[in-house]
């Protein structure tokens, strides 16, 4: 980068251009052979990266081919090339704090599995692992992105096409709607951290707790009807086990165990991501009370979701189902949470939910507030969302405090 502006000598190496160089090199050719400023750059953009490297051009394919029928030169192109990407993975994990997906796209990354393969192997400590059979077994017809990551890997690997088009198309979009939007904007909304927690049946209460036992309420919650009971309880996978997760009330007609992604790695178990109250074909695990214990099923990752008064959903221009996008800024965290869904009710007090993994990667310690900006004529919503001084002081499930937020 140079003033903010994107540099093409500061990125990977590429077909015809060096990528990263020292810039001493300027001086060094300009006293060695003479090159004039203009020479070097112009070496550097034309005749130096994969083709340089290799003499066979810069179609990967090409190289590949050579490479493996024992060209040292295209080798040594293939082996510049995966060091370098990974070098970079491993300095923004450093800089990120770690990596939840990397994303394989344009022709190197869409086609390529051995080069795929060159460049995920090595990096088990950040928690990723590649599928072989998934990775070679890659063939993009459209807009697809297949994950091929083992079952058990935390850091997520996909293979997806390009597409520009589209993505300029879908900023052209946002600003046009910026533009249009109305000079008095609906209040914020309001951004709730969720705690790990439990739904119950009533039988599910008495197995737990003793025959006959009611819930007793703790505290109320933000949504009218729902509160945090003073009862909690155990939740043990094969891996390990999570204690005291606080029950909420009042009781459901299917259990269900709601906990943050880097829980599920204490409990050896691959949790899916879903919305409150799908929890068909969930993982069974085992909750253990100060009476006894069950096996159910029911656990789940909360998919981040809006509550939304069906009043202001409707002055938004939102309807149920609805995905909207959520920019969160934070003090030096600032990200983006996309696939936000928009529930609504008339009962519903307007507020969106997120665990603590997404209040830590955020930044976020009780909360913040939003405000949503609809883009006329796409599907998707754009969210603008801020952290006022002190944050909002609210947490959905008003649980203990979790060491896994940041402080």
């Amino acid at each position: 980068m140079i003033n903010g502006t994107f540099h093409p000598f500061r990125v990977l190496v590429m077909g015809t251009r060096s990528g990263d160089v020292d810039p001493g090199i300027f001086p060094y050719l300009h006293r060695r052979l003479g090159l004039s400023v203009a020479e070097v750059e112009h070496a550097l953009y034309h005749d130096s990266g994969l083709a340089a490297l290799s003499g066979l051009g810069n179609d990967m394919r090409d190289i590949e081919k050579r490479a493996a029928e024992g060209d040292k030169k295209a080798q040594l192109a293939v082996q510049v090339y995966a060091y370098r990407v990974r070098k970079y993975i491993g300095a923004y994990a450093a800089a990120m704090a770690g990596v939840d997906v990397i994303a394989f796209t344009g022709g190197i990354g869409e086609n390529s599995a051995s080069m795929r393969r060159r460049i995920c192997t090595g990096f088990e400590f950040l928690g990723l692992g590649l599928d072989e059979d998934r990775n070679a077994g890659i063939r993009l017809t459209g807009s697809e992105a297949p994950q091929i990551q083992r079952d058990n890997a935390r850091v997520r690997v996909i293979v997806t096409q390009t597409r520009e088009q589209w993505m300029i198309a879908q900023e052209a979009a946002r600003v046009l709607a910026l533009e249009k939007a109305p000079a008095h904007a609906p209040a914020p909304i309001p951004v709730a951290v969720s705690a790990h927690h439990v739904h119950l049946t009533q039988a599910a209460v008495e197995e737990l707790f003793g025959k006959g036992h009611r819930l007793t309420i703790r505290n109320r919650l933000s949504q009218p009807g729902f509160w945090a009971a003073e009862e909690t309880v155990d939740v043990l996978g094969p891996g390990g086990e999570i204690p005291r997760l606080r029950v909420m009330g009042p009781c459901r007609e299917a259990n269900q165990i709601e906990i943050a992604e880097t829980e599920a790695y204490k409990l050896g178990i691959d949790v899916p991501v879903r919305l409150s109250g799908d929890t068909t074909d969930t993982p069974v695990v085992t909750l253990r009370g100060p009476k006894g214990s069950i096996r159910t099923e029911g656990l789940i990752v909360a998919k981040r979701h809006i509550h939304m008064n069906a009043k202001d959903a409707q002055a938004r221009r939102l309807k149920h189902g609805d995905q909207v996008e959520v920019a969160v800024r934070s003090d030096g965290r600032d990200l983006v949470f996309r696939e936000v869904v928009i529930r609504t009710d008339p009962r519903f007090v307007t507020e969106m939910h997120i665990d603590t993994d997404e209040a830590n990667a955020a930044h976020l310690k009780s909360g913040g507030a939003g405000e949503l900006m609809p883009v006329e004529g796409c599907t998707a919503h754009v969210t603008r969302c801020h952290t006022p001084a002190g944050g909002m002081g609210k947490s959905c499930c008003l649980d203990e405090p979790q060491d896994k937020v940041a402080a």
